[in-house]
């Protein structure tokens, strides 16, 4: 009996069939939290300025090394003086030789146009030979030609050449003519360049620079003819009484105008100044050149 009871149990189990519910999907209710916009101020930004690239720098090419002409400062020295000698070391170097040169130059030209042509041709030791040759010729057409040179190339480095000639020479006529003429010019050239300077700026004068004793800035040597031409009649006492006046140093003086005291200008000038010293020029019978006329020569 027990055994049919199961049985029934079990058929029963069988026709009861499973029941499957099927529930909707359950939505998400809980919806993301949003976020809460923050209380805390963000940073200003600042802006940079711009930065500017620039551009790349070429690199520079190496030249090719050029071979030099002086290979020590000694040897450099050398060839400095050699190009661009001192007007006393050229006139020192002056030959007889140099005047049958240029007056056989000269005898060749016969025209304007050639004369312009051998005057630019010159360097500046030619230059410094025109003076030495102008006191050594005597005959009028050659010194004219010579003096013609001198007005076609006007310029300073040839009034030091005259000037320190006329020292050497003097009393020589011509070249105090010719160095009168040289000056005059020069002078209106220094005219026209300060005029135009005085449009642009206004000149500021130049210190006074010690290079040591008798030595001469040649470029700062002014002119002799601020004081008085060298043709002049009175041309050393013209420059006496500029010493004398001004009260400036003798040697002083003859620094600043490159003028050498043991050459025949300097002694002239020097015997002349002591005569306005010593007051023997206020009276012309006490002069020495008073009594040079009745001393016999050679005593």
């Amino acid at each position: 009996m027990d055994d049919r009871l199961l049985k029934d149990d079990e058929e029963k189990n069988r026709a009861i069939r499973p029941v499957t519910l099927r529930l909707p999907e359950a939505e998400n209710s809980i919806a993301p939290k949003r976020r809460q916009p923050s209380t805390r101020r963000r940073p200003l930004e600042i802006e940079a300025p711009p930065v500017r690239v620039s551009s790349p720098v070429p690199r520079p090419r190496l030249a090719r090394p050029v071979p030099l002409i002086y290979k020590t400062l000694e040897e450099a020295l050398e060839g400095c003086r050699e190009k661009h000698p001192l007007p006393t070391e050229t006139l020192c170097e002056h030959t007889p030789s140099h005047a049958t040169w240029l007056s056989t130059q000269l005898k060749q030209v016969k025209t304007r146009a050639q004369l312009e042509h051998f005057a630019d041709s010159l360097s500046y030791r030619d230059l410094c030979m025109l003076f030495p040759t102008l006191a050594a010729l005597k005959r009028r057409e050659e010194l004219a030609q010579i003096q013609n040179l001198i007005r076609l190339r006007a310029c300073h480095y040839l009034y030091l050449c005259g000037w320190l000639t006329l020292q050497q020479s003097y009393p020589r006529s011509s070249v105090a003519e010719a160095l009168s003429d040289l000056c005059v010019i020069l002078e209106d050239m220094r005219f026209v360049h300060d005029s135009e300077r005085q449009k642009n700026r206004r000149p500021i004068p130049l210190p006074m620079i010690f290079i040591g004793s008798w030595r001469v800035i040649w470029s700062r040597v002014p002119l002799i003819s601020d004081i008085a031409l060298p043709n002049s009649r009175h041309f050393i006492s013209d420059i006496a009484g500029e010493i004398y006046d001004s009260g400036v140093d003798l040697f002083d003086f003859y620094l600043r105008y490159a003028i050498f005291p043991d050459l025949p200008l300097g002694e002239a000038i020097t015997k002349r100044y002591n005569e306005l010293v010593s007051g023997v020029s206020a009276n012309p019978l006490l002069s020495s050149d008073f009594f040079d006329r009745f001393r016999t020569p050679g005593h």
